[in-house]
């Protein structure tokens, strides 16, 4: 995802994390210096002005951890930050930031299955190094909204709720040539 001559980049997920941080602050009645001092764990701790600015600006690539930063400090949750106003089922509300990269670790995992590719070739769909698929598939490190909207397009799933959506039940696959059930690879 490459950004505009302003520094933007068309991903849902950045679009609705400004929009809600703006809601938020016009609700809130706050201006920008007081909305980001909201982020602030401890002193020196936190997400710094210039993060919160490039973040409502759209010219910032967060993390999954900084999205659940700012959604404890404003009191709600992850999903409802990266949906930008869709509906929800109740549950989405209780995922957290590492239950979320596992739920992208499942999609991804039944995905490659679905699709009988190797980690290589689905990272290739993904538009992924090796090396990032490997974390994606093992839910492992601090994922990106970029990232995750990355996954989204190349799975034609929309980027802004595919993780929030109730799982699809993957077709009987029966079990591989030594008589293990495929997703013990």
């Amino acid at each position: 995802m490459l950004p505009n001559e302003a520094g933007e980049v068309n991903n849902p997920l950045r679009d609705n994390i400004a929009w809600f941080l703006e809601a938020e602050r016009e609700k809130r009645e706050l201006l920008h210096q007081h909305m980001a001092e909201l982020f602030k764990t401890s002193p020196g701790q936190g997400l710094a002005y210039r993060t919160y600015i490039r973040t409502m600006r759209k010219q910032n690539n967060v993390t999954l951890r900084t999205v659940e930063q700012m959604a404890r400090a404003l009191e709600v949750s992850i999903a409802t930050i990266l949906v930008g106003g869709a509906k929800l089922q109740p549950w989405a509300h209780e995922l957290t930031e590492k239950s979320i990269r596992a739920r992208l670790a499942d999609i991804i995992n039944s995905e490659r299955e679905r699709r009988n590719l190797l980690r290589y070739q689905m990272a290739e769909l993904l538009g992924v190094s090796e090396i990032t698929f490997t974390k994606l598939e093992r839910a492992a490190g601090n994922i990106s909204v970029d990232t995750i909207a990355a996954v989204g397009d190349a799975l034609g799933r929309d980027p802004a709720t595919f993780l929030f959506r109730k799982r699809r039940q993957p077709a009987p696959t029966g079990l591989n040539r030594r008589g293990r059930s495929p997703r013990l690879r």
